[in-house]
């Protein structure tokens, strides 16, 4: 009876290791996808609140310029998420230099966020993912840019 039951447990230890061989890889999968998730919602995260940084910094200069703002954004950028690339950011209006105007608008167009694990499975290019974000703030000078009576 003894030497029955030593031989079915035998048996069931290999089903479990059989069984174990072929779930691993997709819980593997799940677990660095939701990695690759909050990385890139983090990086998202910290797009947005440095924008936002760069905006308010832009609406609270009497003469603001896109590589002041810049500065900016790339000194409040976290260093944990990933540093802002700042060549993708601009302004508007956007005459060559200057984001004169009385909105400051900040945005970034096509900025792309990697999923170094997922990206292959879901097929996309360069495995990384493009996001547009944009800030707008009110200039906070008393007087509109363009002038007007009192100014």
């Amino acid at each position: 009876m003894l030497r029955s039951a030593r031989r079915l447990l035998r048996k069931r230890v290999g089903a479990i290791i059989v069984e174990f061989a072929l779930v691993v890889p997709f819980l593997f999968l799940i677990v660095f996808g939701i990695i690759d998730f909050s990385r890139a919602y983090a990086q998202l995260n910290n797009i947005n609140s440095s924008l936002r940084e760069g905006a308010r910094y832009g609406a609270a200069q009497k003469d603001r310029t896109l590589s002041d703002i810049r500065k900016e954004i790339d000194r409040f950028s976290s260093t944990w998420a990933n540093k802002i690339d700042t060549t993708y950011v601009h302004c508007s209006p956007n005459p060559p230099d200057n984001c004169l105007g009385d909105n400051v608008e900040v945005y970034v167009q096509n900025y792309p966020i990697t999923l170094p694990t997922l990206g292959p499975f879901i097929k996309l290019t360069g495995n990384q993912i493009t996001v547009t974000r944009h800030v707008s703030f009110r200039w906070e000078r008393s007087c509109p840019v363009s002038g007007g009576p009192g100014c």
